[in-house]
């Protein structure tokens, strides 16, 4: 697991506590998605934008489990199935989550999050301001080694920034019927990211999505 080991102690939210030090598990067993309620669809759709401001205020545990759900979560028995479509259901994109005390990758089968940073990295994920300070950042990775053999090269960058799209868009709808903000991004450094990551070469970083509750100011 890569560490930044500069990194002053942290105050994180997990499961539904406050919790200070410099270590957490490497695992995080999430709590179930609320999968009722919510704004209609209609409403979520005409409230949907970008946000690039965001309030000094953690996500709940809660929260960040209904969204991963929302992202890509498993919504069928078969848990190749998700909540955002993939070419041939390839289900190429990984979630990197990246929190003030660490990076985890989301597991949709298991939902689950699994340690791969210690440390913020936050600031790694964009070239803008707010990307260091907002409490969630998403970077989406593509696995080329779960995409169709046949595909030539376009082809596979072309699908797997559309699937990363979808992804993205749930995201948004999430938010927009949460109260939250996100932007979709992608002014990042993909290699830096990489690096930081410690991705193998058949792993791409694609893009980024900042969430946070919005700032008032």
């Amino acid at each position: 697991m890569n560490t930044f080991s500069h990194l002053s102690p942290f105050l994180a939210v997990i499961s539904g506590s406050l919790f200070s030090g410099t270590a957490l598990c490497n695992d995080i067993v999430l709590p179930p998605p609320d999968k009722k309620g919510g704004k209609p669809l209609m409403q979520v759709l005409h409230e949907r934008h970008s946000t690039r401001s965001f309030a000094d205020k953690p996500i709940p545990v809660e929260i960040l489990s209904s969204l991963l759900w929302a992202a890509q979560g498993v919504n069928r028995d078969d848990p190749d199935y998700r909540t955002a479509p993939s070419s041939r259901n390839s289900n190429e994109i990984e979630i990197y989550v990246v929190l003030p005390q660490g990076t985890y990758l989301y597991r949709p089968e298991t939902h689950r999050l699994e340690k791969v940073v210690q440390g913020d990295m936050r600031a790694a994920t964009g070239t803008q301001e707010f990307a260091a300070t907002a409490p969630l950042n998403l970077v989406y990775v593509v696995d080329q080694s779960k995409q169709p053999g046949d595909f030539d090269a376009r082809r596979k960058l072309v699908t797997a920034c559309t699937d990363a799209g979808f992804i993205g868009e749930n995201v948004y709808l999430f938010c927009a019927s949460e109260g939250l903000g996100t932007v979709f991004r992608a002014m990042i450094n993909a290699n830096y990211i990489q690096q930081c990551l410690k991705l193998p070469i058949l792993k791409k970083v694609l893009y980024a999505q900042s969430v946070g509750y919005p700032s008032k100011s």
